[in-house]
């Protein structure tokens, strides 16, 4: 059954419960407190929901005949298409191996029986919340990986170049043992490293001869353009640096800000290594693509002659070494 809601703080809120006098009292709270509300009588039958509708919460019991709540939050858990789906399981007080195995299984929260209406609503509206404020932001990644193709599609020499160093950088970044928020940070830097050409006109973009001192600087405002660009948006903080001064040098040769060694953010110095590998592996405009033993030697002089960090150039050797060259598909940071 379904209700209609307006608060944004409800949602719809999946019952699971073998006893029909428990799943309906529950049903009853939910929906008198706004949620719109689903009910299963067994945990199959919750996963046949879950393969039909949106839902925003699961509040499951533990004890359910062949498929315990606790097996069931593992499955949805182990989906990603419900990985970030809160689930909250109904335990007795004194059942600790059920509440350890919940925890093991990904449970969100807890509840007790008997139960206290007033803050199981509680919980749900600060759980759906949250799932809110994630969906959004998966919502905004969406939009921004798109605005990154649709800035690539201009150039047609270089379709694919974002996913691929999107694949690049995640991987290096796992390689190196960056922490998770950089990570997240490379693969969208991936997309979104090239905003600001954006503003460099297709007649210095596309151009196939060498670039006047005029255009050349057009193009080398492209990093700062593009880290103005998304100045302000939070959930960007940590790709602007990588936006900014992905052509940096190693040795202080770069732009926007000639920044020097170790001064060059981590995720930029990872971003540039990436970003001359795929120029030089592709076709462009004003050359044709190097095979990969030449790529590596160019790489390796570049490196020598101070050009990049050499613990990252040496990472992503042996990145490429084994998983070879193309091989790179996935830009999941896990």
């Amino acid at each position: 059954m379904l209700q209609p809601f307006s608060d944004a703080a409800a949602g719809t809120i999946l019952v699971v419960d073998d006893d029909p006098e428990i799943r309906a009292v529950l049903a009853d709270a939910m929906l008198g407190s706004g949620h719109a509300v689903r009910t299963a009588a067994s945990a199959e039958q919750a996963l046949a929901v879950l393969e039909r509708a949106p839902l925003d919460l699961v509040v499951t019991d533990v004890h359910m005949g062949a498929m315990s709540g606790v097996e069931l939050c593992a499955r949805i858990k182990s989906d990603a298409r419900w990985a970030l789906l809160p689930v909250v399981i109904v335990t007795a007080v004194s059942d600790l191996d059920s509440r350890v195995a919940g925890l093991a299984a990904g449970a969100d929260d807890f509840f007790a029986k008997p139960f206290d209406f007033v803050e199981l609503n509680t919980r749900a509206r600060a759980l759906i919340r949250v799932k809110t404020l994630l969906d959004q932001l998966e919502r905004a990644e969406c939009v921004i990986t798109t605005l990154g193709a649709t800035i690539e599609a201009r150039d047609v020499y270089t379709g694919g170049h974002c996913e691929r160093l999107a694949a690049y950088a995640v991987a290096l970044g796992r390689a190196l043992g960056v922490p998770e928020p950089l990570g997240r940070a490379l693969r969208l830097g991936g997309y979104l490293h090239d905003l600001g050409k954006i503003a460099v006109p297709d007649g210095v973009l596309l151009k196939p001869g060498p670039l006047t001192p005029a255009e050349r600087q057009e193009v080398n405002r492209h990093p700062g353009v593009g880290a103005d660009l998304v100045r302000g948006l939070r959930t960007l903080d940590d790709v602007r640096p990588l936006i900014r001064h992905h052509h940096e040098r190693w040795d202080g040769s770069g732009y926007p800000d000639r920044l020097q060694g170790e001064a060059i953010p981590l995720g930029a110095r990872i971003m540039a290594v990436v970003d001359v590998y795929d120029a030089l592996r592709t076709a462009r405009p004003y050359k044709s693509p190097l095979p990969l033993a030449r790529t590596l030697d160019v790489l390796k002089a570049e490196r020598d002659a101070g050009a990049w960090d050499p613990v990252v150039v040496n990472a992503f050797l042996e990145v490429l070494r084994d998983a070879g060259d193309g091989a790179l598909g996935s830009t999941a940071y896990e």
